[in-house]
């Protein structure tokens, strides 16, 4: 017998051995962890839950407060998943919240200074961004070129383009009821770009779990070289995650300017940070280490509950940002783990 094995054994008083609580807790702590590392995110979200709706009982467990905050969250979500696709190949875009703001002058630009349709300016919007983001991957990954350099130098050059068309401007006129309406609308009692939001989550979840392109976006992601040489085309598969990134930028834009009804300047300067919180709080649950559209999807409301809590309970935006810094921080800390742990 081991002494690790005899330090866990007493005699007892009929002289058989008793087992010592060390062991089972050891056993429960073997068990417990797993358990955290995958739902410990879950588990947190329902604490949070309870306790904001025990500090706010009129005003947070509401179902009007559900719809702010599903709203509220859209856009963020939608460029949250639209990054969890390069993140999943390994890639970055920092130049996503002025992608965004460009695209925003663009739509209401075609509207109000163009006299586009409202139909005609989203379509036209998308296919842009869609192009910006081809352009974008095509030179990270054909001249492979670190993705941090290409995208920061990117995201200066866009905000310099929307100051351009704006001219640092709020742009509010001239653009069409319908377009306006986008973001008041409801279906099912949830404004429509909740239903946008949850729209992409499932196109991209469908295209990155179940289809040959996600399961080749996976191999280069786990290793670009045994990727190149099982036939993958690499440099093909990094150019397609930067597109779809493209075309999430798009539709926040339109949701963002909708909700607004204007393009302002620095209209999704705040989001980046938060979208990758939400990308890698998504990382640290269900399967720990792995970016994913569906924890994404969590690790985003958690980090849209935090922040409409603090607000509820008159927390100034101070407090607030300190509180989603530290989130976020935790959020990349525990994705480590998970991949330490899948390793």
């Amino acid at each position: 017998m081991s002494t690790q094995q005899s330090a866990t054994l007493v005699p007892s008083a009929g002289g058989a051995p008793k087992r010592q609580a060390g062991l089972s807790f050891g056993k429960l702590r073997e068990s417990a962890g797993p358990f955290f590392q995958s739902y410990g995110l879950l588990v947190a979200f329902v604490v949070l839950i309870l306790f904001f709706s025990l500090e706010r009982p009129s005003a947070f467990p509401t179902l009007n407060n559900l719809r702010a905050v599903l709203s509220g969250a859209a856009p963020l979500g939608v460029l949250a998943f639209g990054l969890t696709v390069p993140m999943i190949m390994g890639d970055f875009d920092l130049s996503i919240g002025y992608h965004t703001q460009v695209l925003a002058a663009i739509v209401v630009s075609l509207m109000a200074f163009s006299h586009f349709a409202a139909g005609s300016s989203i379509i036209v919007t998308i296919g842009i961004g869609a192009g910006i983001g081809f352009v974008l991957g095509s030179i990270i990954a054909w001249s492979r070129v670190s993705a941090f350099v290409v995208t920061l130098g990117a995201g200066i050059i866009f905000e310099g383009i929307e100051l351009q068309i704006t001219e640092a401007k709020t742009v509010f006129q001239g653009l069409s009821p319908s377009y306006v309406a986008l973001a008041r609308d409801q279906f099912l009692g949830f404004t429509l770009p909740v239903w946008f939001a949850l729209a992409v989550a499932v196109v991209l979840w469908y295209v990155t779990r179940h289809t040959v392109l996600g399961r080749r976006m996976a191999a280069v992601g786990g290793n670009q070289e045994a990727a190149r040489l099982s036939g993958i085309n690499v440099e093909l598969m990094r150019t397609a995650g930067f597109v779809m990134v493209g075309i999430a930028a798009a539709i926040a834009a339109i949701i963002i300017t909708s909700q607004a009804a204007s393009s302002y300047p620095e209209s999704a300067s705040g989001l980046l940070i938060p979208a990758y919180a939400g990308v890698f709080l998504g990382a640290s649950v269900l399967r720990p280490g792995e970016f994913h559209v569906w924890g994404t999807v969590i690790g985003v409301l958690f980090f849209e509950m935090i922040q409409n809590g603090l607000t509820l309970m008159n927390y100034g935006a101070s407090t607030t940002n300190i509180i989603e810094g530290a989130v976020f921080i935790i959020g990349v800390l525990v994705s480590r783990i998970g991949n330490r742990g899948r390793r």
